[in-house]
């Protein structure tokens, strides 16, 4: 990574910093440097700006600081963000280690680990092929892969990571002005939109349920990741109605179980050789769970990638798709679409129903449409057999049937997925990965007419994902097990939800009958995408504009209803129908069909050839004949800014940290604070590529750049080494002194600096003597009693009654506050202990060196040792 930008080159800005916008940033760094481009990217340098007040790489989805209990639903081995020699692209292939040949490569010491936190490493050492690795692992993976494409770019190609939001685009005569929150917008040539997954403003009916909660001391809990959810709301015992069953209610269930201290063992049966037994803790709510279909995801499959006998489709090919187009050259999902997947499926998957002449199979029934989902709905889905298994679930029978009913099916499912012979449901496996694949290629929603609004692809993806996408077969096992514990109970299929005014209760209810009253209600599913309802300013504007006052830049997709509307090169059309040029958008709010941003290895995955197909439009935009305007550039990342509390038009700008000599602890301090959404300088002896692929997003600068750049800085080399620092280098700085005696050089150092400063009797602290050296510079003692290994596990929330506690000394209070406000992002709480002599309380062998405390603790132990001294 590095400063570099030119102002005559061609500027790129992408909003979004997730494993989508960095995958298209691999594939835009792999295309740059083939031969043919290499000469002329030299001629007319690219810069690319990625615009997210998140972790680049992992993005807000993937987070280091996730509970472990949340579990990825795809085993290490079949998890890679790289291309490989199956990936039928255009541009060179860059092959890079799965996550298992990560997590190898990590252990054997051939890769450097992105954390030095001891239960991450953890984590990685126990992982392998047929591990389901934790979510914040694979954050981990992906922040390294940031790095990786940033230690490798070629030298035509430069990064800057801007760590704030893009409110709002803006069309210009000499190409796109993005708006950021807080600071100077930014003008550019090209612009590619790839935010990731968004929440969604609450509908009147979520207000109506929030509210009915209120009023009746209840809680509601809306759509939301499963680490977002307010989930101490539920009290333990309180009975609770979730309606959803898909992957949100199995991270739920794992945070309100295990995450609330029960516990999982062994039991098996002879028959059931997974099966577990559950001991509660007591402080668990009881969960009513149902949903449309009344049954979770299916479990993964036993060896998955294992051969199934496939051969070519036959039903769902590009020539039979043309055969059916009508005059205008589009389908009909539901009556052209649907069948040929159930022909296809029938033709290879044993004991599917057998299909008729149509490639219906003649036994489907309604799917009824419910608030909640998109369904397919019709005269006849002749896939009915697989998207809704209990439709025969209906009536008014004792709930017992409905338990029964529900348990049967997950047991049966584990039974076909787990053990014995698996071939049937791994064929139907791949078989929908490999249509899932040919339906990205082959239906862009502008290839569907009016009559598929609703149906495509959030139906497909919905029914894909049923089959495709479930949990680990453990999960399913310890669902068995809760349900024996009397901690989950099954509503069954199409389930109803209202409220009782009278009782101030919600009621739910199942087709066959099951009925429950609850205080609390939790939808556990992500919010549906709605462009105009988005809490993202900048999709919001693209189909609203500024609250009606100026043309919207973009449209509502028909097929794909509140998604942003892209043709099959994924550009932005515009409310005239056109689309725009140098104008591109990617993510789960278009209206693609939803390919994620990472895929199984070797399976010419869509998103690495959709990926490369993007990138190679926009290098070839960059590349074009006609230069782009000069102009200064807007909005650099260096320019000066204002200090914390200060603001850009309204907005405040979080602390920009500087870490000066990214050691062990260094870079520990520098990668939290990027996961923090902090702005990050480095300053050490490593070139910038090194930097670049430790720390993905830092800004190697100069020493002396620190001082002017950075809000505060952390000086973490040797006590030894910041003796000898130039003090006219951190003049003016807030500086936090990181460092403790150790050693022999160490003691040489602090026994010179006595000496210069006339300290003979030792009554000085190190941290004295330091700030004498740097007279400059307004220095703060802090961070020297934490390990640098306990840095990326430690940080908690704010409130966390377990938060740990950092003593921070300082003769500047104003220094001290702005040092406390840097670790409240951190996860830390600063707690002013007076002076900097008071900070000769926590050096090594001091009273208050060792051990964690919380803010309270730590005052109470301060105190005590102040009187005893």
């Amino acid at each position: 990574m590095t400063s570099r930008i030119s102002t005559t080159g061609t500027r790129l800005v992408i909003v979004g910093g997730g494993p989508r916008a960095i995958g298209v940033l691999e594939r835009l760094s792999a295309n740059a440097a083939l031969p043919e481009n290499a000469a002329r990217t030299a001629e007319a340098p690219l810069h690319v700006d990625i615009v997210d007040p998140h972790m680049p790489g992992a993005g807000r989805i993937w987070r280091t600081g996730e509970s472990p209990l949340l579990l990825m639903n795809s085993r290490a081995a079949d998890v890679s963000i790289f291309t490989d020699d199956t990936v039928q692209c255009d541009g060179p292939i860059v092959a890079g280690p799965s996550l298992a040949q990560w997590a190898e490569g990590i252990r054997e010491g051939s890769l450097t680990a992105p954390t030095a936190g001891t239960g991450r490493l953890a984590e990685i050492a126990a992982l392998h092929d047929a591990s389901f690795p934790s979510r914040r692992v694979q954050a981990l993976y992906l922040e390294w892969f940031f790095g990786q494409v940033l230690a490798h770019l070629p030298e035509t190609v430069t990064v800057t990571v801007h760590r704030t939001t893009a409110t709002a685009v803006r069309r210009r005569e000499d190409g796109w002005s993005v708006e950021l929150e807080g600071r100077e917008g930014l003008h550019s040539d090209l612009l590619v939109l790839a935010a990731g997954h968004t929440d969604s403003r609450p509908s009147a009916a979520r207000h109506e349920l929030a509210a009915f909660a209120r009023r009746h001391g209840g809680a509601y809990l809306p759509p939301s990741q499963a680490g977002d959810a307010h989930l101490d709301q539920l009290a333990p015992g309180q009975d609770t109605i979730v309606r959803g069953m898909g992957l949100g209610f199995i991270d739920l269930m794992a945070l309100l179980t295990e995450g609330r201290g029960g516990r999982f063992t062994p039991d098996p049966r002879p028959d059931e050789p997974g099966r577990l037994s559950y001991r509660p803790s007591g402080r668990e709510p009881r969960l009513w769970v149902g949903s449309r279909r009344g049954v979770p995801y299916h479990s993964k499959i036993r060896d998955e990638g294992e051969p199934a006998g496939l051969g070519e489709l036959v039903h769902v090919t590009a020539e039979n798709l043309r055969a059916l187009e009508d005059s205008a050259g589009q389908l009909d999902f539901r009556r052209d679409v649907v069948p040929l997947i159930a022909a296809e499926i029938a033709h290879w998957v044993p004991g599917a129903p057998a299909a008729d002449g149509d490639g219906a199979t003649g036994d489907g029934d309604d799917i009824a449409t419910d608030e909640e989902r998109v369904v397919l709905g019709g005269d006849q889905n002749p896939l009915a057999w697989l998207d809704d298994p209990l439709g025969w679930l209906r009536g008014d029978a004792h709930p017992q049937v409905t338990r029964d009913a529900v348990v049967r099916h997950i047991e049966l499912d584990l039974r076909e997925r787990t053990r014995g012979g698996t071939t049937a449901a791994r064929a139907l496996f791949q078989l929908l990965l490999r249509l899932h694949g040919v339906l990205v290629d082959q239906l862009p929603s502008s290839r569907l007419g009016e009559s598929s609004r609703g149906d495509y692809p959030r139906w497909w993806h919905s029914l894909f994902s049923f089959v495709d996408s479930g949990p680990p077969p453990h999960r399913l096992e310890q669902l068995l097990a809760l349900e024996r514990a009397g901690v989950v109970g099954f509503l069954g299929p199409r389930l109803r939800v209202t409220t009782d005014e009278s009782a101030g209760v919600f009621v739910a209810r199942g087709s066959a009958g099951a009925v429950v009253t609850a205080p609390a209600l939790i939808d556990a599913f992500l919010p549906e995408p709605s462009l105009a309802e988005s809490t993202n300013p900048l999709l919001r504007d693209l189909v609203v504009g500024a609250a009606g006052e100026r043309e919207a830049i973009g449209r509502e997709s028909s097929a794909a209803p509140g998604t942003l509307d892209v043709d099959e090169r994924y550009r932005v059309i515009g409310p005239d129908g056109h689309a725009h040029e140098n104008l591109w958008a990617v993510g789960p709010w278009t209206s693609e069909l939803p390919i994620g941003a990472f895929a199984r290895p070797r399976t010419n995955a869509p998103c690495h050839r959709r990926n490369d197909g993007l990138a190679r439009e926009v290098l070839a935009a960059a590349l074009a004949p006609v230069a782009p305007t000069p102009r200064p550039v807007v909005g650099a990342p260096f320019q000066a800014a204002p200090l914390p509390g200060q603001s850009v038009r309204g907005a405040v700008r979080p602390p920009r940290l500087g870490i000066l000599g990214p050691g062990k602890i260094g870079t520990a301090l520098a990668r939290t604070a990027l996961r923090a959404g902090l702005e990050v300088q480095v300053s050490g002896r490593s070139p910038a590529s090194v930097l670049a692929a430790k720390l993905p997003g830092a800004v190697p600068v100069a020493p002396e750049q620190l001082a002017a750049q950075c809000d505060v800085v952390l000086v973490t080399v040797p006590l030894h080494v910041a003796f000898g620092l130039d003090p006219d280098r951190l003049r003016g700085a807030i500086v936090v002194d990181v460092t403790n005696p150790w050693g022999e050089a160490d003691a040489a150092a602090v026994a010179a600096a006595r000496a210069a400063f006339g300290d003979q009797q030792g009554a000085l602290s190190t941290s004295e003597l330091l700030a004498a050296h740097l007279s400059g510079s307004r220095v703060v003692k802090a961070l020297n009693h934490i390990g640098y290994h306990d840095v990326e596990d430690q940080g908690r929330e704010g409130g966390d009654p377990l938060r740990r506690a950092i003593a921070v000394a300082s003769d500047d209070a104003r220094a001290a506050d702005a040092v406390s406000a840097v670790l409240n992002r951190m996860g830390y709480d600063g707690v002013a202990v007076g002076a900097l002599a008071v900070g000769r309380h926590f050096e090594p062998g001091a009273g208050l060196f060792d051990g964690w405390s919380t803010r309270d603790e730590l005052s109470v132990r301060h105190q005590q040792h102040a009187r005893v001294a």
